[in-house]
């Protein structure tokens, strides 16, 4: 298992997320989003202002996220209901779907296998900004594991008009 940190970054133009590996202070990848988007649409680069590696978009309704990679190929989609009790969505990589519950307020998020077992695991932190600790053991695609923390980020925690 291999434990990134996606941090919204502060005071920036549009929305913006540093990922980094725990531990290590160097950054990773960046994302970063267009300001006032009817629909979000957000760009992985890697390092700090690298050659973009993945990218996110979502529909109006924040229901569905596409993760493509750099060559344009979809990597995983992320699919919300529209209307729920419980904050959960299912990520499709391929063939292979993966539920995951985050219960009434959205603090943890378990994507199981279909034997229960955990593949990914995204848990907000308590912090100033939108930080989130995530967890995946390797079965999904790492862009769909990380883009899926800016994706739950944008689906319950963002504000935006």
């Amino acid at each position: 298992m291999q434990t990134f940190e996606v941090t919204q970054k502060l005071l920036s133009f549009g929305p913006a997320y540093e990922i980094r590996e725990i531990g290590n202070q160097e950054v990773l990848m960046t994302v970063k989003g267009k300001v006032l988007s009817m629909t979000p649409k957000l760009t992985m680069l890697s390092g700090t202002e690298g050659p973009a590696v993945a990218e996110l978009k979502a529909n109006f309704m924040k229901t569905k996220f596409a993760v493509t990679g750099a060559d344009g190929k979809e990597l995983g989609t992320l699919i919300f209901p529209l209307v729920q009790f419980k904050k959960s969505f299912t990520i499709a990589v391929g063939d292979a779907e993966y539920k995951a519950d985050g219960g009434f307020f959205g603090g943890e998020f378990k994507c199981t296998d279909g034997q229960g077992n955990p593949v990914l695991v995204i848990a907000k932190q308590l912090s100033l900004r939108d930080k989130f600790a995530v967890t995946t053991n390797g079965a999904l695609p790492r862009e769909v594991a990380l883009l899926a923390a800016v994706a739950i980020d944008q689906r319950f925690f963002q504000e935006e008009v």
